[in-house]
């Protein structure tokens, strides 16, 4: 009986510890850098600069916000930040939450310490070295995706955000893809090779993601896949005959989903008839006889674009071939 009663007290225990703990705060791509006195000159001579994330949209944007706070006032609604991140000196390693675990590189993480759904890494620096370990801004940009993933998928409602009856219907199409429930269905046809989904934060911006399935034999080269994009735009886009991409602004980089060789090509689309332009994001992917183009367009004019194309990569994550 004693051994029954203790077990539903640890049972009860861990329940309660759970739901104690509150939602994450502070901005999706919030950072939390909390840090040791001793460490302040490092940080204000620089020491971060390559936690400094940049993505080229219409205009350089930085991925991370950042915000600091010194050990001594990291307390209250502090330690509920989606992303924190500890520099602490070797006299201050208490401070490293026990349930955080140690990597390879001397980077300390873990998940859920003091709210949920959040996440936590913890450095050690020497004062006199001053050295930060290999791999803190790729762990803070999988973390962004982690937040931006929940944020897509569970967030934009009280219920859940993924679409299987939107999965199934894509799904006879040849593929599997999850596009989120807040994208309304624009244009729905198949038959074309073409479907797209749209999203309006506000009455200023407009979201647009679409697919192109295209029937080629073409080798699928870095510039073929430009083409194969701006064609799309084109020719599917409303009052976008003009639309061209502004090869000085383009990144295009190789990619691999899935088992499919492609590209992913981020930049800036132009309209010279309305005088306007906004950011993309597109990945082709060569399926055989088959091109894929998934694509985020963005129109946010005056206001950020990166979080409108990391949501791109989200969805595009979901893709695969049937």
């Amino acid at each position: 009986m004693a051994k029954s009663s203790f077990l539903f007290l640890l049972l009860l225990f861990s329940f309660l510890s759970v739901s104690c703990k509150q939602d994450p705060l502070g901005p999706i791509n919030g950072v939390l850098v909390v840090y040791s006195t001793s460490l302040t000159e490092f940080i204000d001579d620089g020491g971060l600069q390559e936690l400094h994330l940049i993505v080229e949209t219409v205009d350089p944007e930085e991925v991370f916000s950042f915000s600091f706070a010194e050990t001594s006032e990291f307390q209250g609604s502090l330690k509920a930040r989606r992303v924190i991140l500890l520099l602490l000196d070797p006299s201050e390693t208490d401070l490293i939450p026990s349930s955080l675990v140690e990597g390879e590189t001397g980077i300390y993480s873990g998940d859920d310490v003091w709210a949920i759904d959040q996440q936590v890494f913890a450095v050690v620096v020497d004062p006199v070295l001053q050295e930060l370990p290999s791999g803190i801004p790729e762990m803070l940009e999988r973390a962004y995706d982690n937040q931006m993933h929940d944020y897509v998928y569970k967030s934009f409602v009280s219920t859940s955000m993924t679409s299987p009856e939107r999965m199934d219907s894509l799904a006879a199409l040849g593929f599997g893809l999850n596009v989120p429930k807040s994208f309304i269905v624009r244009i729905w046809t198949p038959e074309d090779g073409f479907v797209q989904y749209q999203r309006q934060p506000d009455e200023e911006s407009l979201i647009l993601f679409s697919i192109r399935m295209l029937t080629t034999e073409a080798l699928l080269t870095d510039s073929n896949a430009v083409l194969a994009r701006e064609a799309m735009a084109r020719l599917f886009f409303y009052d976008a005959s003009a639309d061209s991409v502004d090869r000085a602004r383009l990144s295009v980089e190789p990619i691999i989903q899935n088992g499919l060789t492609g590209f992913e090509l981020t930049g800036v689309w132009r309209n010279p008839d309305y005088l306007n332009a906004g950011s993309f994001t597109s990945r082709v992917l060569d399926g055989g006889d088959v091109w894929y183009i998934l694509d985020m367009e963005v129109y946010n004019p005056g206001y950020r674009k990166e979080p409108y194309l990391r949501e791109g990569w989200i969805i595009m994550d979901t893709f695969c071939k049937e």
